[in-house]
């Protein structure tokens, strides 16, 4: 018999890969148009402020085709040489896009760092014209991705990419008024810095969350210890063993445990009930579709060895 559950889950997951893709060309397409202006405004106005700001949006514009890429992958299904498919490349495609921040912050801060010494000339009004422009380009990107950043690590990713960068422009156009206004060019190094601080902290949390992710950590949002204890709650149930929760990609938590039943349920066909209750409650109580259960008689002699 069909699990009607599990074909209504794949469709729904299809359908928001599909518009996550969307929403990425969407934000793709304003980044892009956006960099060119940005970057010709820093040089015009010979502004680090600006130049690091596009630099920030240069790895935005990288890390949305990265994530198109991936997320066009993780839709190809499974093989017998890979029974999840490619779900992980969007995880992979999250931790090169936070590499790749690490990178740039070095250099931001390589290059304010020399200036701070010798500020050059800076045109202080273009220079915050160009600068509210992609403050209004990152905003509209930002809204974009905003309903789905929690649904998918590379809609996360990119939504990080978006935020920190309105906030780098914010740091440019408060740079451009303070020129504009007291001709203190200093304020464009600082501001740098401030931007690159924004960026590292942002490049950062994305690559812990990939890290998780890939060490198969227990997913943020389950307590382990809370699903050890409403298995342990079901009628019958006399123990558990060998239980882990992972992720194998974003929204997608993943379980397996070896359940004790008492012998009365285990020598008769009533395990069925159990194992119906256990699925049921690990998905109405902490959203894991996808769960292995192993039932045993509560006298069953397992292997001892430990992974």
């Amino acid at each position: 018999m069909p699990n009607h559950s599990d074909a209504h889950t794949q469709n729904h997951s299809h359908d928001m890969r599909r518009l996550t893709k969307r929403k990425l060309w969407i934000a793709l397409t304003i980044n892009a148009v956006f960099l060119i202006i940005e970057v010709i405004g820093g040089i015009v106005t010979n502004s680090l402020a600006l130049l690091a700001d596009a630099g920030h949006m240069l790895t935005d514009v990288a890390a949305l085709l990265l994530a198109i890429f991936v997320a066009t992958l993780a839709e190809r299904p499974p093989t017998p040489r890979r029974t999840y498919g490619l779900l992980r490349a969007e995880v992979l495609g999250a931790f090169i896009n936070g590499a790749a921040l690490m990178v740039i912050v070095a250099l931001i801060f390589h290059e304010a760092l020399k200036r701070l010494d010798q500020v050059p000339v800076i045109n202080g009004p273009l220079m915050l014209c160009v600068a509210v422009m992609g403050l209004l380009a990152n905003m509209a990107s930002a809204w974009v991705l905003f309903g789905s950043r929690n649904e998918n690590i590379n809609i996360r990713g990119a939504f990080l990419h978006m935020t920190a960068d309105a906030l780098g422009s914010v740091g440019a156009i408060v740079a451009g008024v303070v020129i504009w206004t007291t001709g203190w060019i200093l304020i464009d190094p600082v501001v740098s810095i401030f931007i690159g601080i924004i960026i590292l902290w942002s490049s950062w949390g994305l690559i812990a969350q990939t890290m998780n992710i890939l060490l198969e950590a227990t997913p943020e949002n389950i307590d382990y210890h809370e699903v050890k204890k409403a298995l342990l709650a079901i009628e019958h149930v006399t123990g558990i063993h060998d239980l882990h929760i992972w992720t194998i990609a974003s929204g997608i938590p993943s379980l397996s445990v070896h359940i004790s039943l008492e012998s009365q349920c285990s020598d008769t066909t009533h395990w069925q009930e159990c194992l119906r209750d256990a699925q049921a409650m690990l998905r109405e109580r902490f959203g894991i579709v996808h769960s292995t259960l192993q039932f045993e008689p509560e006298n069953f002699k397992r292997d001892q060895r430990t992974i």
